[in-house]
């Protein structure tokens, strides 16, 4: 399923997302634009809600009011299509840890509508270092290994937009120098990027952008 994404615009643009939790506000007016090539770094204190956020902004969390949430300037927030124009990367395992890596792709691929095959899963996994362990139960994966196939998950549906929520926690040395480099490749292809991290010195070379969530709002930060 290939994908172009018009530069003259956003590829995700958002405004007046609201979000309670009981009596608490937690997202009070979110208005927010990516363009191709932003990497995007959402700073905040633990529990303000940026992951509340980004669970919005994948779709699998409904906010109780918005104004529009576009994608690639289309107003698909509630279709099907939404959701395969968008890549997660999380602290969690994003993955079925019974399942091995191969199966576990291939599975995605046949959520997403992907034609793929054999072959493509699997230089994908040797391009992060899964080869050995193809077929082992994933449960079994280390943090980092774990996190590796999570980033294989998210290219294999050849996103516009990627959310990455705390993408880096845990991760070895390896594991971190290989989300660098598809940060780097994806801003080179005019993707999207969205990212919460605690670490956000790390982010300095590879980010064009900083915006705090505070108090339910964004703020814009130096960098």
């Amino acid at each position: 399923m290939n994908r172009t994404t018009d530069i003259s615009q956003p590829i995700l643009s958002v405004s007046g997302i609201r979000k309670k939790f009981g009596p608490r506000t937690v997202l009070k007016s979110i208005s927010l634009d990516l363009k191709p090539g932003d990497c995007t770094v959402l700073q905040g204190d633990n529990g303000v809600g940026k992951s509340t956020l980004l669970k919005i902004l994948a779709g699998t969390l409904k906010p109780d009011e918005f104004d529009f949430i576009r994608i690639n300037g289309e107003d698909s927030y509630n279709s099907p299509s939404y959701r395969k124009m968008i890549g997660s990367v999380n602290h969690q395992l994003m993955a079925y840890g019974d399942l091995d890596a191969l199966d576990n792709l291939r599975f995605t691929a046949g959520l997403y509508g992907i034609k793929t095959n054999h072959q493509t899963i699997l230089e994908l996994l040797d391009r992060f270092d899964l080869s050995a362990r193809v077929h082992d139960p994933v449960r079994t994966y280390s943090r980092g290994m774990q996190q590796r196939l999570s980033i294989c998950k998210a290219l294999l549906i050849r996103p516009i937009l990627f959310l990455m929520d705390e993408p880096y926690t845990g991760l070895d040395q390896k594991s971190r120098t290989m989300l660098n480099e598809v940060i780097l490749e994806q801003k080179s292809l005019s993707k999207a990027i969205l990212i919460t991290s605690h670490e956000p010195e790390t982010l300095k070379s590879l980010a064009t952008n900083f915006i705090k969530l505070e108090k339910g709002i964004l703020i814009q930060e130096n960098s």
